[in-house]
């Protein structure tokens, strides 16, 4: 991973970390949906990043949330077992010919099939875990279900909506 690309990483991860406990802690539409976009650490990890370091980033940033969110370990678990993943959805939506080494994951880059493809995994994993792991009953099943698939719509388009302001940069 080139110098430039881990500096500004870095630090769209603070941001997204600042965003995520500063603004977006007490936000959900209809009580349903909600926006965890400090996922996008993980999702716009560079292609060639290490896994231990991704799993390092992972924990840290999930249970930093947790800190904040008083999650007992439940957003520290759902980043990390999607971080563990990211390499089985990168062999899923490996495109016919491959990845180019500087790839960079991005709506301008991997087109927006590829893109949103690999942004839904990623959200319906970790919205899957963290809400079915937080109701731990199954009488609120369909109610977990139900927000896990409204958050990880809602992420996706808010998702998509930064990468659209963010395509030529």
């Amino acid at each position: 991973m080139n110098a430039s690309l881990s500096v500004k990483w870095f630090l769209g991860a603070m941001a997204a970390m600042a965003m995520q406990v500063l603004f977006l802690r007490d936000i959900a539409l209809a009580n349903v949906a909600f926006c965890f976009i400090y996922l996008w650490v993980i999702i716009k990890a560079p292609m060639r990043t290490s896994t231990p370091l991704l799993l390092m980033v992972a924990f840290f940033s999930g249970w930093l949330i947790d800190v904040f969110y008083n999650t007992h370990g439940l957003h520290a678990f759902g980043t990390v077992l999607v971080a563990l993943l990211r390499p089985t959805f990168f062999r899923i939506l490996t495109p016919a010919n491959g990845y180019d080494e500087r790839s960079e994951i991005s709506l301008a880059e991997m087109k927006w099939l590829w893109f949103f493809s690999y942004v839904g995994l990623m959200l319906v994993t970790h919205h899957l875990v963290l809400f079915l792991f937080e109701a731990s009953d199954f009488a609120l099943f369909g109610l977990s279900l139900l927000r896990a698939i409204s958050s990880a719509i809602l992420g996706i388009l808010v998702f998509g909506f930064l990468e659209f302001f963010n395509r030529g940069q």
